[in-house]
């Protein structure tokens, strides 16, 4: 089983130090969902935004909202990242995944968590990313090949302490997606969708 290596996971504790203070508390929420292939346009119309009134902010800069979401094309992807997962209930996934993927790793101040891959309007694998031995989908093993470092955390059961499970699911994210988050990225302005629907 492998996945992201240590120094995957060190950039993810980095970031999580350099936004330490910053106003929104990426420790108690983050939704960070990558859709393949989509345009930014059809994404936010079918989790329930307006393209053209789309506003930009800093992400850092954000408190918790239920109701906005950070959305930005990469080349064939469209990231998504919000401190909630608005407009990216099941439901939705599901249609944004028609004729292609969704990778989506979240976690709530609660410590509700998932890691969730959905092709072709069918859940794949859904996992607890505190718990990755707890999965279900229609292929639960799926993303095998990616979870060795959260198996690796979860054996260290209470000794692990708590920093490294958020830097770790993100490690995972990246690991799956190639897609990759840095400090930067939440301190500087980007496109911001209102979810009204």
């Amino acid at each position: 089983m492998a996945g992201p290596e240590s120094a995957l996971i060190g950039h993810y504790m980095e970031l999580f130090a350099r936004l330490d203070g910053s106003e929104w508390i990426v420790g108690e929420s983050l939704c960070w969902t990558v859709v393949r292939p989509h345009t930014v346009d059809a994404v936010v119309r079918l989790i329930g935004g307006d393209p053209a009134a789309m506003t930009t902010a800093c992400p850092a800069d954000l408190g918790w909202q239920d109701d906005q979401v950070f959305v930005e094309q990469r080349g064939d992807a469209v990231v998504l990242v919000g401190p909630s997962d608005a407009g990216q209930e099941e439901e939705k996934l599901r249609r944004l995944s028609s004729g292609g993927t969704v990778h989506q790793v979240l976690w709530m101040i609660n410590n509700y968590n998932r890691l969730i891959h959905v092709a072709d309007d069918v859940v794949i694998t859904e996992l607890d990313t505190l718990d990755p031995g707890r999965r279900w989908g229609a292929d639960p093993d799926a993303l095998d090949g990616h979870l060795g470092a959260l198996h690796d955390l979860d054996a260290l059961e209470d000794a692990r302490g708590a920093d490294a499970d958020w830097p770790t699911a993100m490690a995972t994210m990246e690991s799956i997606t190639g897609v990759r988050l840095d400090a930067d990225w939440f301190l500087r302005p980007r496109p911001l969708a209102t979810i009204t629907r």
